[in-house]
């Protein structure tokens, strides 16, 4: 066995960390396969599945885990998410990791009995953050793990979601309706929300200069209101613990 070390991004670590401690993890779309090659050499689970569309990304992915050793422990997949999963798999967790977050909703919706109700779902979208969070919410999914990452200059959401058995409650201050960003790491008071909270409200602010009197300018206020909002909160939330 090589026993060449498997060094993850931040973003990556994260996700391991939130993976870590389960049976069989379904890493879908795994790329080169450094996450799941992570997991195994840090025993975070016992097996993987290792998926992905691309299949030059999944040869690559079976070169890295022949060469450390593991493939004996992987079983490799070429598809289409969810679709690569038999429905009488029990499967523990399933990474979605690196998608925006419209093509996350296709492709939970699109195989929904493949989510046992002790499946963790572990999720970083690279867009669309509000479709992924607002699905997940509207089908009473817990948001068990929330995290705000900051890598090579750009700030990345991971968090973990489960089944649970009601909708989710709102944490006091913060914005209704509101699924840009993670209810959960406003109640844990994440140390990078309030740094990603200020950088788009600046972007939204710079929008606003040329969308007055356009259709979509309400949207964008409302949109402005509620990054201040929870800006405001967690300032006072902090002003608060310091006097205490």
């Amino acid at each position: 066995m090589n026993d060449r070390y498997v060094h993850l991004t931040p973003r990556l670590r994260c996700a391991l960390s939130m993976l870590n401690g389960s049976g069989i993890v379904a890493d879908i779309g795994c790329d080169h396969g450094r996450l799941t090659a992570a997991l195994l050499q840090q025993h975070a689970c016992e097996q993987v599945i290792a998926a992905d569309i691309s299949e030059p990304s999944l040869e690559k992915a079976k070169q890295l885990l022949f060469h450390i050793g593991l493939n004996d422990r992987v079983s490799f997949r070429l598809g289409n998410g969810l679709d690569v999963l038999d429905r009488s798999e029990n499967v523990d967790a399933i990474a979605l990791l690196g998608m925006g977050g419209t093509l996350m909703v296709e492709l939970l919706s699109r195989d929904t009995e493949k989510i046992k109700d002790h499946t963790a779902l572990v999720l970083q979208p690279m867009r669309a953050q509000s479709d992924i969070r607002e699905y997940l919410y509207r089908n009473a999914f817990r948001i068990t793990h929330d995290r705000i990452i900051y890598e090579r200059g750009r700030y990345y959401q991971i968090f973990r979601a489960e089944k649970g058995d009601g909708i989710q409650l709102w944490p006091y201050g913060f914005p209704n309706d509101f699924f840009e960003v993670g209810y959960q790491s406003f109640a844990d008071a994440d140390e990078n929300l309030s740094p990603y909270c200020e950088l788009q409200l600046s972007i939204l602010n710079k929008q606003l200069k040329t969308a007055g009197g356009s259709p979509g300018e309400s949207k964008l206020r409302m949109r402005i209101d509620a990054y201040r909002q929870i800006i405001e909160h967690l300032r006072n939330t902090y002003e608060h613990s310091d006097i205490l």
